[in-house]
Parts: C-alpha cells; sequence; structure tokens
C-alpha cells in the first residue's frame, strides 16, 4: 500500500461507513489533481501537507468538531462561568459560615471548630465550583452540537440575520436571568446543607428542621432539575428573547419543578419531629397544625411563582 492509499485509509477509517467509498474516490481525484504528472514521493508529501491531518480532515467530513467549547461560543461561555461562579462561591461561603455560627459548639474547642469549619467550608466551595463547572460545560457542549450550523448564537454575523430580530417585548431582562441563576445555587446549596443552614435553634437547644434521610431520597431528582434550570438560564442568556421553544421548556421547568417540590414537600415525616416540638413549646401551638400550615404554605408560594414565570414565556412567545 502506498503513501497515497494509507492516507486516504486513515481519514476513511474515521468516518461512518457509508461516506467511505465517495470520500475515498474524490481523495484520490484531489491527490491526483495535486501531484499531477510528477509521481515522485516529494510531489506527494506536499500534497498529504497541503491536505493536512487525516483526523482533522475525518472531522471535516464527517461534521465531527474535534473541540469540546467552539469558537462560537467560546467567549460566551468564558463570561457565563465569569458570573456564575463567583456567585456559587459567595452564597456556598456566606450560608457555610451562618450554619456553623447557628450551631453549638458543645464540647469542641474555638480552635478545632474553626479548623472543622474551614475545612469543611472549603470542600463546600469545591464541590459547588466542580458542579457548576461541570454543569455550565455540559450544556454549551450540547448547545455546541444540537444547534444546526448558522443558528449558534453569537457565530459569525450576516446582514440578514437583522430578518430574525424580535421584538422588545418578548426580551428577557439579564436581571431576571441572573435572578435564575442565583436562585438555582441558593436552592442547591440549601437542600444539600439543609442539616446545618436550616435549624430550630433556642438558648439551649438547636435541631435541624428537616429530616436528612428524606431530603437524601430526592437529592438525585434535586440536581437533575438544577442542571435543568441552569441550562435553560443559560440558553435565555444566549438568545436574550422569548422564543417558542424556550418558552415551552420553562414552561416544562417550572412543572417539574412544582411536582419534584410537592413530592418532597408532602412527605410525613419531612419535617423533624424534635423541631416541631421545639416550635410549639414557643408558641403554643398544636405539632400538625403548625406543619401542615408551613409545608403548604411554602408549596404555594412556589406554584404561584412557577405559574406567574411560566405564562410570562408562554405570553411573550406566543403572543403575536
Amino acid at each position: 500500500m502506498n503513501l497515497r492509499d494509507v492516507y486516504i485509509d486513515e481519514v476513511t477509517s474515521r468516518i461512518p461507513e457509508s461516506m467511505r467509498q465517495d470520500v475515498a474516490l474524490e481523495l484520490e481525484s484531489t491527490i491526483d489533481d495535486m501531484t499531477g504528472n510528477d509521481p515522485s514521493e516529494a510531489a506527494l508529501f506536499e500534497a498529504l501537507r497541503q491536505l493536512g491531518d487525516p483526523q482533522i480532515l475525518a472531522a471535516r467530513y464527517a461534521n465531527r468538531p474535534l473541540y469540546l467549547i467552539g469558537p462560537a461560543l467560546f467567549t460566551q461561555y468564558v463570561n457565563i462561568i465569569k458570573i456564575v461562579l463567583p456567585i456559587a462561591v459567595t452564597v456556598v461561603t456566606i450560608l457555610s459560615i451562618i450554619g456553623y455560627l447557628t450551631n453549638p459548639i458543645d464540647d469542641t474547642s474555638w480552635s478545632q471548630f474553626l479548623i472543622q469549619a474551614f475545612l469543611q467550608t472549603g470542600a463546600a466551595i469545591f464541590n459547588v465550583v466542580v458542579q457548576t463547572l461541570f454543569w455550565i460545560t455540559l450544556t454549551f457542549f450540547i448547545i455546541e452540537r444540537a444547534v444546526p450550523e448558522g443558528e449558534v448564537p453569537f457565530s459569525s454575523w450576516k446582514p440578514e440575520q437583522l430578518k430574525k430580530v424580535k421584538p422588545r417585548s418578548t426580551s428577557i431582562s439579564f436581571g431576571s436571568i441572573l435572578f435564575d441563576f442565583i436562585a438555582t445555587v441558593l436552592m442547591v446549596v440549601l437542600y444539600v446543607n439543609a442539616e446545618q443552614l436550616i435549624r430550630v435553634v433556642t438558648d439551649s437547644e438547636s435541631y435541624p428542621l428537616l429530616n436528612a434521610s428524606v431530603l437524601d431520597q430526592f437529592f438525585p431528582f434535586v440536581i437533575a432539575l438544577a442542571a435543568f434550570g441552569i441550562a435553560i438560564a443559560i440558553y435565555k442568556w444566549m438568545v436574550r428573547h422569548w422564543t417558542k421553544p424556550l418558552a415551552l421548556w420553562n414552561a416544562l421547568f417550572n412543572i417539574v419543578w412544582i411536582v419534584v417540590t410537592a413530592l418532597i414537600l408532602l412527605q410525613p415525616d419531612l419535617i423533624s419531629s424534635n423541631a416541631l416540638s421545639l416550635i410549639a413549646d414557643q408558641i403554643n401551638a398544636d405539632l400538625e397544625t403548625i406543619s401542615r400550615w408551613g409545608v403548604w404554605s411554602v408549596l404555594l408560594t412556589i406554584i404561584i411563582v412557577c405559574i406567574l414565570d411560566l405564562a410570562e414565556g408562554l405570553i411573550k412567545a406566543f403572543r403575536r
């Protein structure tokens, strides 16, 4: 097998089988045209050098990028990280500090307490940095490969794109997008650290309000929901206006949010009995009444917020 055939085999072995024969014939013709009547090895080397690395050429034929985040989206990818990561780290740090300050020290010395708080806060920050980078990268990775070429946000601009400019009435404000990011990060941080951060505290006693065992059961659903929310927020930030697909995905997200929240809040043993007893002693009320009132107040608030967000997207996207 000569070098031309080796090169062609290197290219065609990396593309779908249905394309191999056509690509092989095209490359044979191209290389023959480039070498002309000169059969020397030097001419063949020059032709192959111009065609380039067979892996890169194969990726072009297969329309398969060799990068994780392409140049059209990389700047926006970095900008999103610059916005979200400091927010996530700040929220985690503040909530971790509050959580440790509200916990009784018991028999632990102050030095041990501070060292333990520092180490666990550092671990929480590391965890949120890894999670944030992973989900943002995954979102951009999907957008890079799922959106048809030419429709990728922030790709090369053409005057024809002015025909697709949407009215300002469908625009999405940067403030609302930023709120989505902060709310999602805050939700995850509170959920993961609920035992330390959401507590009922008196002068002599301190109990977590929620049972960690119940929260652990729903942890995968909460993480998946948070990833879904971040993905929608990123896409909102990229397109900056309500489209029909975006509005429908946002509606689905809000519906899933309501369902997951209801499933968690309506668990009979969600609220710690110790915490309920402590609250009942302080305000002289029935345990069942306190529990029912608190759960339904939170659930109804979330339902109202989700319906308003859902309705805003659908109205702005489908109104003409």
